[in-house]
């Protein structure tokens, strides 16, 4: 008989079973999913969009995409809001494969009441995203939660998301307590009370740092925070001490490369650090951010690192046994994934 074709990288890579730790639910709505909201809720873009919401969306750096974001965000007004983009979000990663994931999501801000609309309860939060998630494991996706808090909107004096993660309206599956938000003039230590308090009720902790800010805000994640992980991450390299520290530590970054190059983190996707960071033997895994703003999936990630980064199909595999390893995810769940990576075969 004659010999199989080896499979395409592209093909190989959408086989690959994956896990994704570093996603936000409310940046995975597509540009579909805006247009439908909006037409759901009978509200008027025209003062973010002047000509129209656009086939792909665009940003001049973080601040103009926070201005869409948060247009994005008062979209989403109950709980089915909720559910319903959690659910889309699943079949997207089920048809990538991706069979566990960490979705971060921003309590505060369906929290926080607005000009045009009250605060979302947090009965009614809770009811979405336990919805949302019942969904996505009927999809074949299993969810973690990840909880954080704006640094840009929540100041340090408030007690809003640590409050509510305290309480026993929490959604199910919740893992960790993150930080998000703009770094620069928000600096991380201001909040190590409320991370301390999270971590004393058994979440885990995952903040965003050295992304829009350098190595002393990554190094304050660690010190400060606790971090297990760190949220991108890459411009820990300016610190040669604190990368051995990471090193030392294994702590994990959670890389974005399409979302670093569309924010203006790197000049263009082939400056993106990512080989430097393999090199120095940090630990790695890569991540869509927010895939709906940035018309990307974990497929074409995988395949971005592939084309213009350096990795390996081989690499790629390691990947993603360290990323399961470093998850939170339940051991049963760590077990299924981890045979079903071992069945995988690089090809040759």
């Amino acid at each position: 008989m004659p010999a199989t074709e080896p499979p395409s990288i592209g093909a190989w890579l959408a086989a690959l079973p994956k896990v994704e730790l570093h996603v936000h639910l409310e940046g995975s709505m597509s540009v579909a999913t805006v247009a439908s909201l909006i037409e759901r809720h009978q509200l008027d873009a025209s003062r973010v969009w002047p000509d129209g919401l656009p086939e792909r969306f665009s940003f001049d750096g973080f601040p103009d995409f926070a201005r869409q974001f948060f247009f994005g965000l008062s979209l989403l007004r109950t709980g089915e809001d909720l559910a319903t983009i959690t659910a889309d979000l699943a079949a997207t990663l089920a048809g990538q494969n991706v069979r566990y994931a960490e979705i971060t999501t921003t309590a505060y801000t369906h929290f926080l009441a607005k000009e045009d609309r009250a605060g979302m309860a947090p009965s009614e939060y809770r009811a979405g995203l336990n919805e949302g998630r019942r969904r996505a494991a009927a999809a074949g996706v299993d969810i973690g939660w990840v909880i954080d808090i704006p640094r840009d909107i929540e100041m340090p004096d408030s007690s809003v998301t640590i409050d509510y993660l305290e309480s026993d309206l929490t959604p199910d599956g919740l893992v960790a307590i993150g930080l998000g938000g703009y770094e620069v003039g928000f600096p991380a230590a201001p909040y190590a009370d409320q991370f301390a308090r999270a971590r004393a009720i058994g979440l885990h902790s995952v903040p965003h740092a050295g992304e829009t800010e350098g190595a002393a805000s990554v190094r304050s994640a660690v010190e400060d925070l606790g971090a297990e992980r760190v949220g991108h991450g890459v411009r820990c390299l300016e610190d040669a001490a604190l990368v051995a520290r990471l090193v030392e530590q294994g702590i994990m970054l959670e890389v974005c490369p399409t979302s670093n190059d569309l924010l203006q983190v790197i000049e263009t996707i082939g400056d993106h650090p990512l080989p430097q960071l393999r090199d120095a033997g940090l630990r790695v895994c890569l991540n869509t951010d927010d895939p709906g703003w940035f018309a990307t999936d974990l497929n074409t990630e995988l395949m971005v690192a592939t084309e213009h980064l350096g990795v390996g199909l081989g690499d790629h595999l390691a990947i993603q046994r360290d990323a399961v390893a470093a998850s939170f995810a339940s051991d049963s769940v760590k077990r299924q994934l981890t045979d079903a990576l071992a069945a995988v075969v690089v090809p040759g």
